[in-house]
């Protein structure tokens, strides 16, 4: 046999393969659907999971800010202002800002705890993100004075967006350049 042949014979046989175990999963799904295997059935019409949150639905705010042994924490709240119910999964950006609008250093670090799972929010109701970070300075920063400058406002982007929401920092100076960890969005 020619390698032509080989590599003819070969593509045939993946091919027969991929498209018997895409007939399977076909099948498969259509027994989930039907009730008959493990899988749940889709949901019935009308009964949808309702869309993302889109920043244009959400007011942001922050928590009381809690304090001890030079670290900060406090909770990073987004509510559904929308007439309608939204679905917020994940975890957002954020960048500080000084009174002028202008970047403050802001490295945003992803907390595990807790991690992400969707959460419906019907209009009226939050979700928050738990911001955690030092006030203590580190190396190279300023011991005289603020580590950092005083941020006045944040720019949350909420989870799967790129436009921000403008949040009133009232958290101080965040030593470390700049160096939050936040938690993923929970209730």
């Amino acid at each position: 046999m020619t390698i032509g042949a080989r590599v003819a014979r070969t593509s045939a046989v993946l091919f027969s393969a991929a498209l018997l175990a895409g007939c399977g999963q076909a099948a498969q799904t259509g027994n989930a659907a039907a009730g008959a295997g493990p899988q749940a059935a889709a949901p019935k019409a009308g009964t949808e999971a309702p869309g993302r949150c889109h920043t244009s639905m959400l007011s942001g705010s922050m928590g009381r800010v809690e304090a001890g042994a030079g670290q900060r924490y406090a909770e990073l709240i987004l509510t559904n202002r929308s007439g309608e119910p939204c679905t917020i999964y994940g975890y957002g950006g954020l960048q500080l800002v000084d009174a002028a609008g202008r970047p403050l250093p802001t490295e945003l670090t992803r907390s595990p705890n807790p991690g992400p799972s969707p959460i419906e929010l019907a209009p009226g109701q939050a979700a928050s993100a738990t911001l955690h970070w030092t006030a203590n300075p580190h190396e190279g920063e300023p011991t005289d004075g603020p580590c950092q400058p005083t941020p006045a406002t944040a720019q949350v982007i909420p989870p799967d967006e790129t436009d921000w929401v403008p949040v009133n920092w009232t958290g101080g100076p965040v030593c470390g350049w700049g160096d939050v960890e936040a938690s993923a969005y929970h209730r």
